[in-house]
């Protein structure tokens, strides 16, 4: 009976309810898609650190990590791959040879990323941020066909770079550029690449500091060991990317692979524990502070307006006990017990808050999905501001289950917090009174 009455009681001022409720839709609407945008900003921004750059786990010999020393090296052999594979881990070797990367009109310092194109691929997705018109990642064959400017009896090694890198040095895909370093033993080295791939990420950081080589074509003239590395990448990979038609939609996607990392690490380090081995939360813990704090922040967001709401839900439902005095008095004389009436005021302002809260998340809802795949640019406003940063461009929102049951938790303590006191403004109405005076 009493969820019945309360019920009806919205609906007997239309217009006061529908106020309050496109009020409540509307604060609701914007904290949700706040709170999508959030989210999706700054997992889209781990992902794109995690899948270009840092992989899960990196493995480096500890004076490589100290000084960035090119005789700090690791032999491939000393890396368990059967443990790790059982693991479900696939790794990338990688020879990092800091340079001078020069044309005839400039130069630039990088670091050179020697790898192995069908490992790399597997771990890193920079390859897939080389546009069909830019080229290939490090394939030789096409790198020789790319342009008629092209001379293929002269054969150099194939060189991925990036578009602002590019920009600097006055190149394009097939031109000629040369990278200069100090080998092992102190000796300068030159070496001649063609461009064969232009990159661009959502960092601009990275693709200012990064070029990738060929793992085959680099080690010789390093002076190192044959086999040498001086960091492997370490990748989980799940059941579902063998069966991914889309990498770059199961890249963005593995966030329960990546809750897993901080589980497994101690089995990982156990395996190495002659090298460093650092998860990408230890190799960036800022990163992984700003990753933490998106669900606290997401909640600090929805209380900001569900606070604000909560005055006008306050003002309304005192406003109907005000409104209803001789009713609330005459349902007191004919028997209603105080708890119930309490219990009435209560249920009117929950299911008030719960309608147009759930109203507010629907249209969200509807506003978000569309652009869940297409994402939302933000070049428009801000041009390139936030690669600076090292954050997208371009927000792909984030909506998921345990978003919705805060929401929802937050709107249900919001909703008993603000019946509270008119709910107590009725129970102190005298039921004669109430009656004479009305």
């Amino acid at each position: 009976m009493i969820l019945k009455l309360s019920w009806k009681n919205i609906w007997r001022n239309k217009t006061r309810s529908g106020v309050i409720l496109g009020a409540i839709a509307i604060g609701l609407f914007a904290g949700t898609y706040t709170t999508a945008f959030m989210n999706g900003w700054m997992i889209g921004t781990v992902n794109d650190e995690v899948n270009t750059n840092m992989s899960h786990f990196q493995i480096r010999d500890t004076a490589f990590a100290a000084n960035n020393d090119v005789n700090a090296f690791f032999n491939k052999s000393a890396i368990k791959k059967q443990k790790l594979e059982e693991l479900n881990i696939r790794a990338s070797y990688r020879l990092n040879i800091n340079g001078m990367l020069s044309s005839a009109n400039s130069a630039v310092g990088v670091r050179a990323n020697g790898v192995n194109p069908e490992e790399e691929m597997m771990i890193s997705t920079v390859w897939q941020t080389v546009p069909d018109t830019m080229g290939y990642f490090l394939d030789a064959e096409l790198c020789a066909k790319l342009g008629k400017n092209i001379n293929t009896t002269q054969q150099r090694s194939p060189i991925v770079i990036s578009q602002k890198t590019a920009t600097k040095l006055k190149v394009r895909l097939g031109s000629k550029i040369v990278l200069s370093f100090q080998d092992a033993v102190g000796e300068m080295q030159t070496m001649s690449f063609r461009v064969c791939g232009v990159f661009h990420t959502s960092n601009t950081g990275f693709d200012e500091g990064n070029v990738f080589v060929r793992y085959d074509d680099l080690l010789p003239v390093t002076a190192l060991p044959d086999g040498a590395a001086h960091v492997a990448a370490l990748r989980i990979i799940s059941e579902d990317f063998t069966k991914a038609e889309n990498l770059r939609a199961y890249y963005t996607n593995d966030q329960q692979i990546l809750k897993k990392i901080s589980l497994i690490a101690p089995e990982i380090k156990a395996l190495f524990p002659d090298y460093e081995v650092k998860t990408w939360e230890e190799i960036s813990p800022m990163l992984a502070m700003s990753l933490g704090w998106t669900d606290v922040m997401a909640v600090v967001v929805l209380g900001i307006f569900l606070l604000a709401l909560a005055f006008g839900i306050i003002n309304t439902m005192l406003m109907a006990v005000l409104e209803r005095t001789r009713e609330l008095g005459m349902l007191r004389a004919i028997g209603m017990s105080r708890r119930k009436v309490f219990y009435m005021i209560m249920l009117e302002t929950v299911f008030l808050t719960l309608v147009g809260s759930i109203a507010g998340i629907i249209i969200a809802t509807a506003v978000i999905i569309p652009s869940l795949h297409s994402g939302i640019d933000l070049t428009p406003l801000m041009g390139d501001t936030f690669e600076d940063f090292g954050y997208s461009s371009i927000i792909y929102p984030i909506i998921n289950a345990e978003m919705f049951v805060e929401i929802i938790f937050l709107v249900i303590a919001a909703g008993i917090l603000s019946a509270i006191y008119p709910a107590r403004k009725a129970l102190k109405l005298n039921p004669l009174e109430a009656i004479r005076n009305n």
